[in-house]
């Protein structure tokens, strides 16, 4: 045991300084998410939303520069985070949040260049294994700390204001600094040598579960094929997404055979290219067709991207000079890079130009969509009330609380009793009505203070944004709760 944990010791002091970069900007992001917290501002919200992607991306330069002339440009990426403070918060992830960073991972995977399919695979494997054994190691730590703080706040009695902070500090340290560490070291080992991978569990898992459940998925897509060329329909809306999945489960189980140490799928993954042909012909032709009829949109325009992706694998690796998972890699960095990156080209400008494009067509116009965002600098009128609590998105002694979630507003007061419940369309309709206005009139500007504030019997609530989406008519996207008034 004692071998064990000073392995373990030297096996994390190694990877500590081998990334030194990596470990002080986890050590940075840790700091970041506590002054946030503390000030209950916003102000490194971007660079928390994107350093997951700076982090890989230091990996691996990390990686790539091991020479003493490249090392600089290493240690100078240390201050890549420094031009996400100057975004605009978004409240949620974004597309180019989530595309980034799959393009990021697709980087990582293809910077050594590996042709070979089974090391390509192999160095995926290892590092998605990584990431499991360090995120699951991660979960662990932190329930097992928050049992801890709770025994001692119930057996000593102290601590009894701290849960929150102390809860939120833990996540911090944990989730911001152990968890990158941890994954540092279990990858260390394969950046620093070759290893088979071996694994009974996986041999299992993919001749008895996965595979067969393929096969069984595509017996399902060729009957559907048949059946729409017989009745000569076009392919269900959602279909797309079975097609993307099915293609994409294809390729990478056909990667992952050299694994196995008994191969019972040869005959259907060696024509892996074949097999998938037909459920791409209905993704294209169902597809093409709602693009023509609805125009695009952004998730429309990734879903154009990522049939791009498949058929390019397909076509690749139909030909046994081209059936490189690399090759596959860079040109999916290359499709998601120009429609994300590249200004002009972007997904929101397609969107854009083929919306506007529709805009004298009645019916096609309501697929414009336009962004609201409501609040107001004018003072509240507290006259009349006794108390005033904060109003807050999680709960908190003192404080009463907004929940926003499954297109429902409630509002709970200082003891946690519900105050306030309505459906998002309920809550828009009464606030609208309130003021005149209907649905589908345009909100003026003289009219958010009204909006923000939700008169009730003994008592009020006063909200500080209402963010609303509007199409043929306002939704809304999300609400942010200001202060609770009583009497």
């Amino acid at each position: 045991m004692r071998k064990k944990i000073e392995l373990f010791g030297l096996r994390m002091k190694a990877a500590v300084q081998s990334h030194p970069v990596e470990v002080s900007l986890s050590v940075l992001v840790c700091a970041m998410g506590c002054y946030d917290y503390e000030s209950e501002g916003s102000f490194f919200d971007m660079v928390l939303q994107y350093m997951p992607v700076v982090f890989l991306f230091v990996y691996t330069l990390n990686r790539c520069c091991a020479r003493m002339r490249r090392r600089l440009l290493y240690y100078f990426s240390a201050l890549l985070w420094i031009p996400f403070l100057m975004m605009p918060v978004e409240r949620s992830f974004s597309s180019t949040h989530l595309v980034s960073l799959i393009i990021v991972i697709l980087v990582y995977l293809g910077s050594g260049w590996m042709k070979d399919n089974k090391r390509f695979v192999e160095n995926t494997l290892f590092f998605v294994r990584s990431l499991l054994y360090a995120g699951g190691l991660s979960v662990v730590i932190y329930l097992l700390s928050g049992s801890i703080y709770k025994s001692i706040q119930y057996i000593f009695e102290i601590w009894q204001d701290e849960a929150e902070r102390i809860i939120a500090y833990t996540a911090f340290v944990v989730f911001s600094i152990i968890f990158p560490l941890l994954f540092l070291m279990f990858n260390e080992r394969r950046e620093r040598s070759w290893l088979p991978f071996k694994s009974k569990l996986f041999d299992v898992l993919l001749n008895y579960v996965l595979s067969p459940a393929l096969l069984i998925y595509a017996v399902i897509l060729y009957l559907y094929f048949i059946k729409i060329a017989v009745l000569w329909s076009l392919p269900k809306g959602a279909v797309a997404s079975i097609v993307v999945s099915f293609t994409a489960a294809a390729f990478i189980l056909k990667g992952c055979q050299v694994f196995l140490t008994r191969r019972y799928y040869d005959w259907f993954y060696d024509h892996a290219s074949l097999a998938v042909f037909p459920a791409l012909v209905m993704f294209w032709i169902g597809t093409l067709y709602r693009i023509r009829e609805y125009g695009f949109t952004e998730p429309r325009v990734y879903l154009v991207v990522v049939g791009l992706i498949l058929t390019g694998a397909a076509v690749l690796f139909s030909v046994k000079r081209w059936a490189s998972y690399l090759y596959v890699a860079c040109w999916a960095i290359l499709l998601l890079a120009s429609v994300t990156y590249i200004p002009g080209m972007t997904a929101k400008n397609i969107e854009h130009i083929s919306q506007m494009s529709r805009k004298d067509d009645p019916i096609k116009k309501s697929w414009e969509v336009e962004y609201i965002h409501i609040s107001s600098d004018k003072p509240v009128d507290i006259r009349g009330y006794n108390t005033m609590a904060s109003l807050r998105s999680y709960k908190m002694s003192d404080a009463a609380r907004l929940v926003a979630e499954n297109d429902t507003i409630a509002v709970f007061d200082e003891e946690d009793v519900l105050v306030y419940q309505k459906s998002y369309d309920g809550f828009l309709d009464g606030q609208l009505r309130k003021v005149g206005l209907s649905r589908l009139a345009p909100i003026p500007e003289s009219v958010y203070p009204d909006l923000l504030r939700i008169d009730l019997d003994s008592s009020a609530i006063i909200l500080e944004a209402i963010d609303l989406r509007r199409d043929s008519a306002n939704h809304i996207n999300y609400i942010i709760g200001s202060c609770y008034l009583k009497q």
